[in-house]
């Protein structure tokens, strides 16, 4: 299995700061930053005929952190810089289901 260090969030914009969505990077993950920078610049390249303002950013991330759930969140700010901050969800808890004896025990999802 891979190891990923960064990633790459390209966000397309149709009216400025306000239509933007999330687009389709190169990879889903890379080795290192300085990999994702030098594919960062043809990516942004590339949307840009379709959308009116495209950004794009490498986030580091802690490759052994990488195959844990992650939420990212993005957000274009007002001098139109990206923000992206990603965090780590914590692993689900295993659910325990206590119950008075005596009763037939049900099983449920």
């Amino acid at each position: 299995m891979e190891h990923f260090a960064a990633i790459m969030i390209l966000i397309g914009c149709t009216q400025g700061a306000i239509d933007c969505r999330e687009l389709p990077a190169p990879a889903i993950g890379f080795e290192t930053t300085e990999e994702c920078q030098e594919l960062l610049q043809p990516a942004i390249d590339e949307a840009e005929g379709k959308y009116k303002t495209v950004h794009g950013t490498c986030t580091a991330v802690d490759p052994a952190l990488f195959i844990e759930d992650a939420t990212i969140a993005w957000n274009i700010t007002p001098s139109g810089d990206l923000d992206v901050q990603v965090t780590f969800d914590d692993p689900a808890l295993p659910v325990v289901v206590a119950e008075k004896t005596g009763r037939k025990p049900v099983l449920s999802n």
